[in-house]
């Protein structure tokens, strides 16, 4: 076995290696805004049944109504279009990326720069064949949808903690 052998390894597995990871996390995004979805709806519903009226509990209704919007934003198709999505894509200065194997720093780079780097990253052979860099493309695609469905996921949550603090407000001031 020479030195070099670990350096020609079958760009293609490991490609789909890479792909299957990202659309794993897209598919667990998808059922995390789904389970936020239905949670929200859940609790403004025992919201308004349970709750007396007040500021608070106002207050609290509209956030989890303000969480539906912003689910179905992340299950929309319009989410998955090759074109950056104001207020989704980031722009701007761009940070050295940690690693090019996660969904936020791939969905930073082009497609060149991605191919560019895995093609060192696993030892050549990546820019042999159109194939490839399809495969590459792909993985661009889907890293900015699982990036931009991610950053909706943080919304949606963030606006169902808003709405339990102004619950546990609510219950503390009596």
């Amino acid at each position: 076995m020479s030195v070099s052998s670990h350096l020609t390894p079958d760009p293609e597995r490991r490609l789909r290696i890479i792909h299957d990871g990202i659309s794993y996390s897209l598919r667990q995004t998808d059922l995390k805004l789904g389970a936020a979805s239905l949670l929200a709806v859940l609790q403004a519903v025992a919201l308004r049944l349970l709750a007396p009226d007040g500021t608070a509990a106002w207050t609290a209704l509209l956030l989890f109504c303000a969480v539906l919007p912003v689910c179905f934003a992340g299950a929309s198709p319009f989410i998955e279009t090759p074109r950056p999505v104001p207020l989704l894509d980031r722009h701007g200065n761009r940070r050295v990326p940690d690693s090019q194997l996660t969904e936020r720093d791939i969905a930073a780079s082009s497609q060149l720069e991605l191919t560019n780097f895995l093609d060192r990253y696993l030892g050549g052979g990546i820019t042999a064949t159109p194939y490839y860099e399809d495969i590459v493309a792909r993985i661009v695609m889907d890293a900015r949808v699982a990036s931009r469905k991610r950053r909706l996921l943080n919304a949606a949550c963030s606006l169902s903690v808003a709405a339990q603090l102004c619950l546990l407000t609510r219950l503390a001031l009596g």
